[in-house]
């Protein structure tokens, strides 16, 4: 199994129509130590984090190439580049200061936020996106999912 970690995201009712797009977690496997330490630090006590333009400290290639960024307060988690134009639920990208590998699905209507973590691929997330873009995930997909717990409200 390549997808190690799993986190899915909503934007709840409380945060809608805010000037930033916040997304908090709902499920997760909540087991990526990054994510669930900003959960233990955070009033709420689950991983969140927002999805908005790309800040103005990221590099410049990322500036330059990304969509969007994953940010959280100050914290900047990942760019997402979104490849393909005709598939735009779905991104890729890396978990900042780490060596993993971050894809991105989205729901219809933008509302719901997947985070698939595969660690120690941060030089393979193209090639695992284009797996992912391809159906040749979606077992894996499928059986990450299956095995989150919900994260209580």
């Amino acid at each position: 199994m390549r997808i190690t970690d799993y986190y899915r995201l909503r934007i709840l009712p409380e945060n809608e129509g805010k000037k930033t797009v916040r997304f908090d977690t709902v499920a997760s496997s909540g087991s990526y130590p990054l994510f669930e330490s900003m959960a233990e630090k955070s009033k709420v006590k689950r991983f969140f984090c927002y999805y908005n333009g790309v800040p103005d400290t990221f590099s410049d290639r990322a500036r330059q190439k990304a969509e969007r960024a994953i940010t959280k307060s100050s914290c900047n988690i990942s760019s997402v580049f979104i490849p393909n134009q005709n598939k735009s639920h779905l991104g890729y990208g890396d978990v900042k200061g780490t060596q993993d590998a971050l894809l991105v699905v989205f729901s219809a209507d933008y509302h719901t936020m997947e985070l698939f973590i595969i660690r120690g691929e941060k030089f393979n997330q193209r090639a695992l996106y284009g797996l992912m873009a391809s159906g040749q995930l979606n077992q894996e997909i499928q059986d990450i999912r299956n095995k989150s717990k919900s994260v209580v409200q």
